[in-house]
C-alpha cells in the first residue's frame, strides 16, 4: 500500500513541475490533466488514503464563473443541509450538489475552495453556523435573532429536513411519476450521505493543529465518498428527462463573458490569476501568521521554510479545481467535484508531513501560542 501512494505521489509530482521557471505559464487545463490523470488510474483500491477512485474525469468547453474573494476570519453561513461537511467548510456537501445541479449558482463558490480550506483548519478558524428559523404553531416562522449563530462544531440545528435538492428541482419540473420515482432515489441517497457525514462529525476545538488536519483528510474523503454514492441515482434521473427538461441543469455561460481559449495560458487568464492569488495568497498568509504566533528559533526555521514550500507547492497545484472549465452535464460536474475534492485531500496530506515535523519542534509555549491563531 504505500509502495502504490508513493508511486502516486512520484506522479503527481511529475505531472506537476512546481519548481520549475514556468510555474506562472503552465494552463489550467494542463494542470487538470497532470493532477486528475494519475489520481484516476493510479489510486485504485488500496484503502482511505487515499480512497478508490473509479468514475470518469469530466471535460467542458465553458469557463468557471468567477471566484469571490473570502475573508480570512470565521465566517457565519446557513445551510440548507446543516452542519454536512468539515469544521471549516460545514456547506461541503451541499456545494457539491448545487454544483452538480445548479452551477450557476453554485459553481464560483464551489470552484472558490481550496487552500483556504487547509489554513483554516490549521489556524483553527471554523464556520459559524446561523441557526435556522423555528416555526410556532400558528405556522409563522420565528427567529432568535438575525445574528444567533452556533459555534458547536456539531451542532445540526441549521438543517431544513430531508427534502434538499429534491424539493428544488421539484419545483423548477413538471415531473412525471417515473421521474418523481428516479428523483425520490436520488433524495434518499444524498439523505444517507448526510447522515453518514453527520455521523463522522467531532470537536476539533482540543486538538492539534496537525491533528485537525489529519481530521480534515478524514471528513473530506466520507465527502467525497457521498458524492461518489449520488452518481447512479443522478445518472437513472437525469436520462429519465426529457431534452428540455435536461436544460435546466445546463450551465449558462456568463453574459458578455469572453470565449474560453484553450491556448492562454496563466498568466493572460483572468479566471486563472484570481485562483492562484486566492490559493497561493492563503498559503503565505497561513505561513506568516504562524511565524508570527510562534517566533521560531534558528534551529525551527528550516523546519518552518519547508512547511511553506509544500504549502506553496499545494496551493498551485490546487490552482488546478478553481481554474478548470465547468462541465456540460450533472455527472460530469460530480465527477468534477471528486476530482477538487480529491486534490484537495493530496494538498491536506502533503502539508500534513511537513506541519508535524514543525510542529514536533516547538516548545510547550511555542504550541499554546500557535494553538491560539484562529482564536
Amino acid at each position: 500500500m504505500r509502495a502504490r501512494a508513493a508511486i502516486v505521489a512520484g506522479l503527481l509530482a511529475a505531472a506537476v513541475p512546481l519548481d520549475s521557471p514556468a510555474q506562472a505559464q503552465f494552463s489550467p487545463q494542463g494542470i487538470v490533466g497532470g493532477v486528475t490523470r494519475p489520481l484516476r488510474q493510479m489510486l485504485g483500491n488500496f484503502g482511505h488514503y487515499p480512497r478508490s477512485h473509479r468514475h470518469r474525469s469530466s471535460g467542458g468547453a465553458r469557463a468557471a464563473a468567477p471566484v469571490p474573494d473570502r475573508d480570512a476570519a470565521q465566517s457565519t453561513v446557513k445551510s440548507r443541509l446543516g452542519r454536512a461537511g468539515p469544521a471549516a467548510w460545514v456547506t461541503a456537501y451541499e456545494d457539491v450538489l448545487g454544483f452538480a445541479f445548479w452551477p450557476d449558482d453554485y459553481g464560483a463558490q464551489f470552484r472558490s475552495r481550496g487552500f483556504d480550506v487547509i489554513a483554516d483548519t490549521i489556524t483553527g478558524r471554523f464556520d459559524r453556523m446561523r441557526e435556522s428559523t423555528r416555526v410556532a404553531t400558528t405556522g409563522a416562522a420565528r427567529s432568535d435573532g438575525s445574528n444567533d449563530v452556533s459555534s458547536d462544531q456539531c451542532n445540526d440545528a441549521a438543517s431544513a429536513g430531508d427534502k434538499w435538492p429534491a424539493s428544488r428541482i421539484e419545483q423548477l419540473l413538471q415531473l412525471s411519476d417515473a421521474q418523481h420515482a428516479t428523483l425520490e432515489k436520488v433524495q434518499l441517497a444524498a439523505n444517507d450521505a448526510v447522515k453518514t457525514i453527520k455521523s463522522n462529525c467531532h470537536q476539533l476545538g482540543d486538538l492539534s493543529p496537525p491533528d485537525r488536519l489529519r481530521a480534515l483528510v478524514q471528513a473530506l474523503w466520507i465527502v467525497r465518498d457521498g458524492g461518489i454514492a449520488m452518481r447512479a441515482p443522478v445518472k437513472n434521473f437525469y436520462e429519465s428527462l426529457t431534452s428540455a427538461q435536461k436544460n435546466s441543469f445546463a450551465f449558462q455561460q456568463p453574459q458578455n463573458a469572453p470565449p474560453p481559449d484553450d491556448k492562454t495560458q496563466g498568466g493572460e487568464n483572468k479566471q486563472y490569476q484570481a485562483c492562484a492569488a486566492q490559493n497561493i495568497g492563503g498559503a503565505e498568509r497561513l505561513v506568516k501568521e504562524i511565524e508570527m504566533k510562534v517566533r521560531p528559533d534558528k534551529t525551527q526555521a528550516a523546519s518552518l521554510g519547508n512547511l511553506h514550500k509544500v504549502s506553496s507547492d499545494m496551493a498551485k497545484l490546487l490552482i488546478a479545481s478553481c481554474a478548470q472549465p465547468i462541465p456540460a452535464d450533472p455527472l460530469a460536474r460530480l465527477d468534477s467535484a471528486s476530482d477538487q475534492i480529491t486534490a484537495m485531500n493530496y494538498a491536506a496530506s502533503n502539508v500534513q508531513i511537513a506541519l508535524d515535523d514543525f510542529y514536533g519542534r516547538l516548545s510547550q509555549q511555542q504550541k499554546a501560542r500557535f494553538e491560539a491563531t484562529g482564536r
